[in-house]
């Protein structure tokens, strides 16, 4: 479970603009609700919810209740009235400025009187087109000021996705610049809220078993596999951007750099985001000669039907890439993602070398396996000898798993960044740079797309069989457990 200090956290008003949005309705409200029950929205937090529709702050908590299947297990009319008292809706529309002229007042008035200059925290819920207009639109009506009476931060959270390529990372990045410095904005990738991507540097820095052996004498190869049972469901914004961009670029590279990256010094966020970025600035580019044989575009059955026209969108990307630098010269690193998949399953495995010398005949290499979701767990592939007479080795599971070791639920991941949030903690936010070096690499394979084959495959498989000829070109194979 989170915690919470509430000794550091200031009275705030948190403004979230797309309110009637999807995000909204299915994770953001769900996860300040639940946050309120279990005893973790601080006190002196006031949420302001601003949409384009006609709603006062009881008919917008009855919709969202109404559309969201995520309040399951925690409702109650008693704490639906709980959660109100720091509630309240805004009717605004981002393409007409005027609309928010009332928007400054409403802030003022949800600072109470014993302490004025509340904290400004802002989230933008939006597709980032309405990024810069709304920061416009702060800007201009004075909601981006300081306060004489009492110290007030300004901060800023950001959606994914953040741009489309490089370059529109990169006007965005300046666009927020002019009104927010970097140490305001929170860029977030919900993915490095779960638990189990947390481990992952505590897995690593925490225990001497492993570091020793993190690196290319002692690691064959590395797979990152991000695999979806469901469908696009004919979903416009997957179809513009793709498996690449839609989860490549973000949730797939934050855990590669999480798991390459070098200790840092202290566990401050600087430090953490320095270690990050050079990971993701090492990862090699592709060029044209190298894109085809190491790329992999598909494309499951029936997805234009689902969409209602033909479209080249890839709804699953394999690829095969390294790292260059001194810790992980020449160790492939495989990545895959894909819609319609037999599975639901993200992990992350790394495949030790097989002894240099056995003495025991099949002696398989080590797999340590990070299971993200579900069932969210960690295991350690060892060979064992099997009993009976004479010696035969079979490999068997050192397990640790989440739901066996730890009582309670393990808290979703918007609730762990909205308390980040809150608290001023950037730990778990991404850097100006980091975003920049992410796309700078997919940039590089989507330079080469066009020359790609898009391959069909089966909904209920594991993607083209390319994707197998892929890794088996190696002598390996993927590994799913």
């Amino acid at each position: 479970m989170p915690s919470l200090d509430k000794s550091v956290v200031k009275p705030a008003v948190l403004t979230i603009f797309g309110a009637t949005g999807h995000l909204s309705r299915n994770y953001l409200l769900p996860a300040l609700y639940r946050m309120d029950v279990e005893g973790l929205l601080p006190p002196g937090v006031r949420v302001v919810c601003v949409g384009r529709r006609d709603f006062d702050a009881r008919q917008y908590l009855d919709f969202v209740l109404d559309k969201s299947k995520n309040f399951s297990g925690i409702f109650s009319e008693a704490r639906k009235g709980r959660f109100l008292k720091h509630l309240d809706y805004y009717r605004g529309d981002f393409e007409n400025e005027r609309s928010f002229a009332g928007l400054a007042r409403l802030l003022d008035a949800k600072e109470g009187s014993g302490h004025h200059c509340f904290d400004r925290l802002y989230y933008f819920a939006t597709s980032p087109e309405y990024f810069s207009p709304i920061a416009d639109i702060l800007k201009k009506h004075g909601l981006l000021k300081s306060c004489k009476k009492h110290e007030r931060q300004i901060r800023l959270l950001v959606e994914k996705p953040f741009g489309f390529d490089l370059n529109s990372a990169r006007k965005l990045n300046r666009q927020l610049a002019q009104y927010f410095t970097e140490a305001e904005i929170y860029r977030i990738d919900h993915y490095l809220g779960k638990e189990t991507v947390q481990n992952l540097m505590v897995a690593r820095f925490a225990n001497s078993l492993f570091e020793p052996l993190w690196n290319r004498d002692h690691i064959d190869h590395i797979e990152l596999s991000v695999l979806y049972s469901d469908r696009v469901g004919g979903r416009e914004y997957f179809d513009a951007a793709g498996a690449l961009r839609d989860v490549v670029q973000n949730h797939t590279l934050q855990m590669l750099a999480l798991i390459l990256m070098n200790e840092p010094k202290e566990l401050l966020t600087g430090h953490i985001q320095d270690e990050k970025v050079k990971v993701l600035a090492a990862l090699r580019p592709f060029s044209a000669a190298t894109a085809a044989g190491a790329i992999v575009r598909g494309q499951y059955q029936g997805y234009a039907k689902e969409l209602g026209r033909s479209s080249p969108a890839e709804t699953f990307v394999a690829l095969k890439t390294f790292v260059e630098s001194p810790r992980w010269d020449g160790v492939p690193i495989y990545i895959r993602s894909g819609m319609a998949m037999a599975k639901k399953v993200t992990e992350i495995s790394v495949h030790f070398k097989e002894p240099l010398r056995c003495l025991f005949r099949n002696c398989s290499s080590n797999i340590l396996t990070f299971r993200i979701q579900p069932d969210e767990s960690v295991y350690l592939r060892i060979n064992n000898k099997i009993p009976g007479f004479g010696i035969e080795l079979r490999q068997a599971d050192l397990n640790f798993s989440y739901a066996s070791s730890f009582r309670g639920t393990i808290p979703a991941a918007y609730e762990r960044l909205l308390l980040d949030f809150i608290q001023g903690d950037q730990r778990l936010f991404i850097r100006a740079d980091e975003i920049e070096a992410a796309w700078r690499f997919v940039d590089s394979i989507r330079k080469h797309w066009g020359k790609l084959p898009l391959l069909k495959y089966q909904p209920g498989t594991f993607g083209p069989k390319a994707a197998e000829d892929l890794i088996k070109r190696d002598f390996r194979e993927w590994f799913t457990r």
